[in-house]
């Protein structure tokens, strides 16, 4: 079956019934599979004109979601045919880089990394991933607490003490979000919106406070005038003048 004919049938699928066909494409692309949540995401899809299947949008969607305890997915961990998995969690420890040659002379790197995912009753979840080659191009740019998407295959290998180890060769990664970034954006828009608000505090004190010392003077050259001193220091003012 070539591409022309699976577009045939995948128009076909998506004649016959819109709404389940946008819900099944994200549950496949995104590993979503919380009824709830793909309710919610296909609401929000067909809200936004511009958005398309394929947009980068459904991550920061995805992820507002899980963290306001909207997706109840078994575990960030999912397991598919073939020993192939998607991840979703948080990077942890340090990144490892490593340079390798291969068979044939060519040079490559390896990053080795691990992400921290959690179930739905809190229990954390650590899995040791390794990117190779163009692979590893994006993972070596993350930073621990990076809030990161994975799809990548599954190894189990035993070490010569009969200790099973676990490794997951890194297919496809992205960022979802690099929680340092957005906590320095959060806690600079909040640190902006206060010293706004300051501004704006002093600057009514400063009017307030014109407004007090300007009646102020008004009573009391009114008091002034009706003591008489006014009119005193004006002629006073008058004889300066010709004395000078």
């Amino acid at each position: 079956m070539n591409y022309q004919e699976i577009r045939s049938m995948i128009e076909e699928m998506a004649k016959e019934n819109h709404e389940d066909f946008v819900k099944a494409l994200i549950s496949f692309e995104k590993g979503i599979h919380d009824k709830e949540a793909l309710n919610t995401l296909y609401e929000r899809y067909m809200e936004n004109d511009s958005m398309s299947l394929l947009h980068d949008e459904f991550d920061y969607m995805i992820d507002e979601l899980r963290e306001s305890g909207q997706i109840r997915d078994n575990v960030s961990f999912e397991k598919e045919d073939n020993d192939l998995v998607n991840i979703v969690g948080n990077v942890v420890g340090k990144m490892e880089v490593i340079e390798r040659v291969s068979k044939t002379g060519e040079a490559f790197e390896v990053v080795n990394f691990s992400v921290v995912s959690k179930d739905t009753e809190g229990n954390k979840h650590y899995t040791n991933c390794s990117a190779y080659g163009e692979k590893a191009d994006i993972p070596k740019g993350f930073k621990p607490g990076d809030f990161v998407k994975l799809f990548g295959q599954e190894r189990k290998f035993i070490d010569e003490n009969g200790k099973e180890h676990r490794n997951v060769k890194v297919l496809s990664t992205k960022l979802l979000k690099e929680q340092v970034k957005v906590r320095e954006q959060n806690k600079g828009q909040w640190r902006g919106k206060e010293i706004e608000n300051n501004c704006q505090l002093l600057e009514q004190k400063g009017k307030d406070a014109r407004t007090e010392l300007k009646q102020s003077i008004l009573e009391t050259i009114k008091k002034l005038k009706e003591d008489g001193i006014g009119n005193y220091g004006n002629k006073l003012g008058l004889l300066n003048k010709e004395e000078r």
